[in-house]
């Protein structure tokens, strides 16, 4: 079975399924780099919101239409547990003042996002760029986020660097997480001589944005011992390299595009080539 030929399957079984207050459309979402997600949303009339259950990772080419069956009613169950909640519950998401302690920011690559960027608010940093996003609470949707867009900007009438403040504000009080290589990894993996530091913050999801509070850059210099480089391993954490080895930045630009290549998922994507913090200047070099 091709993907196609599996979408198209399980929109029938869900049509099947489906009750007649019910509305399900096929949906396709543009995601970090370029990345487009497939899905299907439920419409139902007295509510605003429509729950949508992304169905990539489920394809193989070897599934069934009883497969198919199975699958199509667990994503009606989700939407139907979603629409357990009064409209009102999810009107707090377009609240600035309810929401504004749940405001955190990403880093993502800027030229793999050219067109998603004209939908959201978002700030240069380096060559990458600054986006925001909103943790929803988890009495409506267990463990999401939902991208911050323009439309949002609008209801709330602040600026993108107000909503930059607050979204440091809030990566500051969750907190940074710096972590030996030797023992991030256990016994799992033989780690070179090198002195090797993960980043990221407590609650690792899009940790690599923690490197945007220039705090956080001196404090990791402090417990390294003075500059270093910046491996960037995904949107969700980054490699620091002490600098105390004379390294050719095009070895180490070789070594960020094998990791890209060879472990990273595209939609974790960050950057294909390292950075170097200066801490004699207080600055990063790329």
């Amino acid at each position: 079975m091709t993907y196609e030929e599996f979408l198209s399957g399980l929109e029938k079984a869900i049509f099947v399924q489906r009750r007649e207050e019910e509305t399900i459309k096929r949906v396709q979402v543009l995601k970090n780099n370029g990345v487009q997600l497939d899905g299907f949303s439920c419409v139902m009339e007295g509510h605003r919101e429509q729950p949508t259950v992304y169905v990539n990772h489920y394809f193989r080419e070897d599934v069934t239409k009883e497969d198919l069956c199975t699958l199509a009613a667990m994503v009606l169950k989700i939407q139907r547990d979603s629409m357990l909640h009064q409209t009102g519950d999810f009107e707090m998401l377009l609240d600035y003042e309810k929401m504004k302690k749940r405001i955190y920011c990403r880093l993502i690559s800027r030229n793999k996002n050219e067109d998603l960027l004209k939908t959201v608010p978002w700030i240069p940093w380096m060559d990458l760029a600054i986006v925001f996003y909103m943790e929803i609470p988890g009495k409506l949707i267990k463990n999401a986020t939902a991208l911050i867009r323009t439309a949002h900007m609008e209801r709330w009438k602040i600026t993108e660097d107000q909503l930059f403040e607050r979204a440091k504000k809030n990566l500051q009080r969750r907190g940074f997480r710096m972590v030996a290589m030797t023992e991030f990894l256990g016994d799992q993996v033989e780690c070179p001589d090198a002195e090797m530091y993960i980043l990221n913050t407590k609650k690792p999801e899009f940790g690599a944005a923690v490197f945007v509070d220039s705090q956080v850059r001196r404090i990791c210099a402090r417990q390294i011992g003075g500059s270093y480089y910046i491996l960037p391993s995904s949107i969700h954490e980054l490699i620091l390299l002490p600098d105390k080895v004379d390294y050719e930045r095009k070895e180490l630009d070789e070594l960020v595009r094998q990791v890209n290549s060879q472990c990273v998922e595209a939609e974790d994507f960050l950057s294909d080539h390292a950075y170097y913090y200066n801490a004699q200047k207080d600055r990063i070099e790329f």
